[in-house]
């Protein structure tokens, strides 16, 4: 949905079918291990071992979590990327180009999640080379690219429109 207000408009980022169930199922499976751990160690105070695997299972839940992709933000002065905790600005002034881009299946996730909380980290692909990303759904991504070479793969409900309003920021 794109809301306007005052040149500014919110398009909110998708999730796929796909990112919806990793996310319900990994989150279960997180939810799973840290119930059967913490029972563990109360049963034995000593098993640290539990411990470390609540403090893993928590961490990465929390850390994907809050870098989850949910809206972007176009202003007359920045593009920006809203997560449930933060937020990622692009200058206008600092994007050379924007374009779809679909994300090959074999593009390499160097760090980072295909699918829990989104497509969120660090990838390469094969056409691109090293990117980063912060996508609901591949199929509505698109590819910004800046001076200062650095290459980001966002998604939204309406990439096309997406596109076409940051081309037309870009050139003024």
């Amino acid at each position: 949905m794109i809301k306007s207000k005052n040149m500014e408009q919110k398009i909110n980022v998708h999730w796929s079918w796909f990112t919806r169930i990793v996310t319900i199922l990994v989150s279960l499976v997180f939810v799973g291990i840290v119930w059967r751990e913490l029972k563990n160690f109360l049963a034995d105070s000593h098993n640290y071992g539990s411990l470390l695997y609540i403090f893993i299972c928590v961490l990465l839940l929390v850390v994907y979590a809050i870098n989850a992709p949910i809206s972007v933000r176009l202003t007359p002065q920045y593009f920006e990327l809203k997560k449930i905790v933060g937020r990622i600005r692009i200058e206008y002034t600092a994007i050379t180009h924007v374009e779809r881009y679909k994300p090959s299946f074999w593009d390499l996730r160097v760090f980072g999640s295909a699918g829990f909380f989104g497509y969120i980290g660090f990838f390469r692909g094969d056409e691109i080379g090293s990117y980063k990303a912060f996508m609901g759904d591949t199929g509505q991504a698109f590819l910004i690219r800046t001076v200062h070479g650095n290459l980001y793969v966002f998604s939204t409900e309406t990439p096309d429109k997406t596109i076409e309003e940051l081309k037309k920021r870009i050139i003024k």
